[in-house]
């Protein structure tokens, strides 16, 4: 122990041995949320040694967390109480970043002050031959701390190396490295499952899930894990790729799967330029989006007492046996990849039930009259999924009856009553009660007199995540500054949980932070490389950042596959293709267009466009569109109704759906968000939403809008946006 405080004593004096030749130094100081414990005395204690040597000098400041500020303080004779005073009253609150440091520094002489948190993969500190690397926390990061000072021939002062507790360590060998453990969770039917038995190959080592389906095993890069249990008579064999920190393996219930197969799907494109009856009018395909087929009344005979007689023989490649429920016609030759085979039918704006060929569930559509219906359209192909996101895959059955109409030729709209138990109950209020921290913030004058109650209730609620998304709520549209600092401590706070990462990401991008929201995009993209969300990400950033040629270069590359073309976008498809053609058409006088399809020189219109991105794909939630009937349809991202969707979107790394609404039904729609759930059923994770609602889609008139909610306890219901079309 006397030798290590020897050698600290001595590093300090040599480093106060030289006579200083520049009288300009720069103090780098740390102000984020990790250094909210640091000792000041033994800061100040030293900046007193600094001054005291040299009494008049100029001092640079730079004051830094996710953003950099600086300033400028001349101390003479040793006075330095007006920047000690600057010091005092900074709060340390928000992420670490070192990035952006070394072009603000303007002298050779430079101190920083910091514990080494560092949050970026590869980022560094830009210390130089003679610099100062100081740290007064004991819980820091040590490793980085020393790499720096060693890599830039820096000298470290780490005042809590002295500590019996870090003596120790250092003695005892607590740097030696551990093997790591692969993480993960066993699903089965979408639970998690325990005592479920994992072995590695060619180990005869058993390792079992606990009760939250959670397991830790010691497995490489290029090995290969069984998993099986008796009680449920599953057998899957999980390969580890080099990426791969955390697995999501998904099971089924009696299913045994011993070959470690890859799926692929190709990519099919098809657009038409032919004008179609959409049931509303004609429009051409191109403007549209999708393939339409329509019959008018004079084709459904009044001796027609099931409407499922109808469509048999009327719309190419529909099919629909004569016993079998309107519910369970099919749109598609081929099995979807989500297994259900059936298409969708929506009666005046309002889906019913969907029947499930993969359950075994038949909904029922035998209350529709055959002489009420005016006229039926089939929009077929993955791109008919325009109001009802993946539901809409194997087709949609758009079914207007007469009632309806007769209500728009009156002026008024119809309450049709052929759909039960989905009315929409106007006046209900939703359940987005203000929580004690929204409550206490409202009741501030001034936006400063608010963030020092935030400082003040974070006392109380440092790892409260609620804590920080009430506050982000409050403060985004009042001072967005103020904002992504408050929510960047979920990143300082979880700096491995790709979770809160991509909160924190959505929620710059919502603040217009776009050179942070990259960074954070980036470290997703780090973390899983193979994930589709990131690079559709960057391309929306590229896009908001006004770098159009690279947003299309991007979104381009993307549509094809990726760089190597071995990336399934069919899950996002729809909105790249949405995205390339409104660019295209929004900005082709200033973009190289050569190698762009033709194809995508021609817009998409519709009256509203919704794109929404979510943080968890494990997350269970509702979006509930309410029509101008006062009807409403939920779109589901829950296990018992989209099971396969979920485990899509884990395995291929996307949380995102798009919706449009057209003007076949003019008035008011509310849509709004309900909160169901997670996977991992022990947790009470947030659901952080970025809705981009787009109003006159590829219409030179286009207007966007940001919306960002967070919805965190079950059955939580909060209002997205009303539009009037």
């Amino acid at each position: 122990m006397k030798r290590i405080t020897f050698f600290i004593v001595f590093l300090v004096n040599l480093g106060f041995s030289q006579e200083e030749v520049n009288n300009n130094i720069t103090i780098c100081w740390d102000t984020s949320f990790s250094m909210l414990d640091r000792d000041l005395e033994k800061e100040f204690d030293l900046l007193d040694k600094i001054f005291q040597r040299t009494p008049n000098q100029t001092v640079q400041l730079i004051l830094f967390n996710i953003a950099i500020e600086e300033q400028e303080f001349n101390v003479l004779n040793g006075d330095w109480s007006e920047l000690k005073n600057v010091l005092i009253q900074t709060k340390a609150d928000g992420a670490t970043l070192y990035e952006g440091l070394e072009s603000y520094i303007k002298n050779d002489k430079v101190y920083f002050f910091t514990d080494g948190n560092v949050l970026v993969t590869g980022e560094t500190l830009p210390i130089k031959k003679g610099n100062f690397l100081i740290n007064s926390l004991v819980d820091r990061n040590e490793s980085f701390l020393k790499q720096s000072a060693l890599i830039g021939k820096g000298r470290l002062m780490d005042f809590t190396a002295i500590l019996p507790d870090n003596i120790q360590n250092t003695v005892s060998g607590g740097n030696n490295k551990q093997p790591k453990a692969v993480a993960g969770t066993v699903y089965i039917d979408n639970v998690p499952a325990d005592e479920i038995e994992i072995r590695i190959k060619g180990s005869e080592t058993v390792y079992r899930t606990d009760d939250s389906g959670k397991f830790f095993l010691p497995a490489v890069p290029g090995d290969s894990i069984l998993i099986s249990s008796r009680l449920n008579r599953t057998v899957k064999t999980v390969p580890i790729g080099y990426f791969d920190k955390n697995v999501d393996v998904f099971l089924e219930a009696n299913v045994t799967t011993l070959d470690e197969v890859v799926v692929t799907e190709k990519r099919v494109e098809a657009i038409s330029k032919d004008m179609v009856n959409t049931g509303n009018g004609l429009k051409s395909k191109e403007e549209i989006g999708y393939a339409v087929q329509s019959i008018g009344k004079e084709e459904i005979t009044p001796i027609q007492t099931d409407l499922s007689q109808s469509i048999q023989g009327k719309f190419s490649n529909v099919t629909l046996s004569g016993d079998q429920d309107l519910t369970q016609f099919k749109g598609r030759s081929n099995n979807t990849l989500l297994g259900n085979n059936y298409g969708l039918v929506v009666v005046d704006g309002v889906p019913i039930k969907q029947s499930d060929s993969s359950t075994g569930f038949l909904g029922d559509a035998s209350f529709i009259n055959p002489d009420n219906v005016a006229d039926i359209t089939v929009l077929k192909g993955f791109a008919a999924t325009n109001r009802y996101g993946t539901l809409g895959n194997n087709g949609v059955l758009l079914i207007t009856t007469k009632t309806a109409l007769a209500g728009k030729g009156s002026g008024a709209v119809a309450n049709s009553a052929l759909v039960q138990n989905n009315v929409y109950e106007s006046d209900m209020e939703l359940n987005s009660a203000q929580s004690a921290v929204r409550k206490a913030l409202e009741k501030a004058n001034t936006v400063n007199e608010a963030y020092d109650k935030y400082l003040k209730l974070r006392n109380f609620n440092e790892n409260n995540v609620s804590f920080y998304l009430d506050a982000f709520d409050y403060f985004k549209d009042r001072d967005k500054k103020i904002a992504t600092r408050i929510i960047s401590n979920l990143w300082e706070l979880n700096p491995k949980n790709d979770m809160y990462l991509k909160i924190v990401e959505l929620s710059t991008r919502y603040a217009g932070v776009y050179t942070l929201a990259g960074v954070l995009n980036r470290e997703l993209n780090n973390a899983r490389p193979t994930a589709l969300q990131p690079f559709f990400t960057d391309a929306e950033l590229q896009l908001a950042n006004g770098d159009y040629q690279e947003a299309l270069n991007r979104l381009s590359v993307l549509e094809n596959g990726g760089a190597y073309g071995t990336m399934n976008v069919t899950p996002i498809s729809k909105s790249l293709e949405r995205e390339l053609k409104n660019l295209v058409f929004q900005k082709r006088s200033s973009l190289d267009v050569t190698g762009v399809d033709e194809a995508y020189f021609k817009n998409t219109q519709m009256n509203v466009r919704i794109l929404v991105e979510w943080n968890n794909s494990k997350a269970e939630f509702e979006i509930q569109f309410v029509n101008p009937q006062n009807r409403f349809f939920n779109w589901e991202h829950t296990t018992s109704s989209n099971q396969k969707r979920i485990q899509e979107e884990v395995s291929l790394g996307y949380a995102m759906e798009e919706f449009e609404l057209y003007d076949d039904l003019k008035g008011d729609w509310k849509i709004n968000a309900i909160y169901k759930g997670d996977l991992e059923l022990e947790n009470d994770n947030p659901l952080v939403l970025l809705c981009s609602i787009y109003k006159n889609f590829g219409y030179p008139s286009q207007k966007k809008e940001l919306v960002w909610l967070y919805l965190d306890n079950q059955g939580t219901e909060k209002r997205i946006i009303e539009v009037k079309i």
